[in-house]
């Protein structure tokens, strides 16, 4: 039974799946951390949103390819590339008919923030060492999105230090994939910060977006309104700190990113309390 859920989990992983969840997750999670109620339409098409972009990013990568990709990821979107390339059209159209129902002032950034995207996957080739960066800024900037649009007031002190979390998380978790996957990207000419930096330079950068978090964590955990969510945060970075601090053990069979994209759902008991 454990295996074929690890089976079918592994499966969603490939295909970004789990990802897609858990922006959706995520973003719910702010809402309520903010107070902003969001309608079914507004998380679903996040969520196809970001599944898009995800694929569209494998499909890239792999395009320019003649030898077989290095990673299993990218070896099944390079086997896959026309079925998957499909259904991107055909989630895209979908995605297309649910905006019409979205509220107005999510519709107005969201195209805001689908054309930063579009040129980011446009120029995601030549970015380099920034493109850990400006995958951590969309991706934070796609879960907030909902919420932030639809309120009128300003955010406290403590909701910002949580963004700003959640931002270090997201990028953590970016840097900390590139960092596993050094030599398959070397093979593969794709570039990425580790790549530019090297293994060793880009363990310390690690340690140092470690160290910050924590204390940003610390502070907001000392303050009791967001005290609740910062414990769920703490969460996620603590998981991610495990696969770094243990990445031997880890790296055996992709555990690392099947358990470094799960850490994006593990406000779901959050929100089922509060539900």
């Amino acid at each position: 039974m454990m295996k074929t859920a690890l089976k079918v989990y592994r499966y969603f992983n490939l295909i970004s799946v789990d990802v897609a969840c858990g922006a959706a997750v995520c973003a719910a999670f702010f809402a309520d951390l903010t107070g902003i109620e969001l309608r079914f339409e507004g998380i679903a098409s996040l969520g196809i949103t970001v599944w898009i972009v995800y694929s569209l990013d494998h499909l890239l990568d792999v395009r320019g390819l003649k030898v077989e990709a290095s990673t299993e990821r990218h070896l099944f979107h390079q086997q896959n590339f026309r079925v998957i390339g499909l259904l991107v059209l055909a989630a895209s159209a979908l995605d297309l008919c649910m905006v019409l129902f979205i509220r107005q002032q999510v519709f107005v950034w969201g195209v805001v923030l689908a054309m930063t995207v579009l040129i980011y996957l446009l120029i995601q080739r030549w970015i380099g060492p920034l493109k850990e960066l400006i995958g951590a800024l969309l991706y934070t900037g796609g879960v907030l999105l909902p919420a932030l649009s639809l309120r009128s007031d300003s955010l406290s002190i403590s909701m910002l230090m949580m963004i700003v979390i959640f931002f270090l998380t997201a990028l953590i978790n970016l840097v900390l994939f590139s960092w596993f996957d050094l030599e398959s990207d070397q093979r593969d000419r794709h570039r990425s910060i580790v790549t530019w930096l090297g293994k060793s330079s880009a363990k310390k950068v690690l340690e140092g977006l470690f160290f910050v978090q924590g204390a940003i964590l610390l502070m907001v955990l000392c303050q009791e309104s967001e005290r609740r969510g910062a414990f769920i945060l703490l969460g996620m970075n603590l998981v991610l700190f495990l696969l770094f601090f243990f990445s031997r053990q880890f790296e055996r069979d992709n555990y690392y990113r099947l358990i470094g994209d799960a850490v994006f759902l593990f406000p779901i008991p959050y929100l089922l309390w509060n539900g």
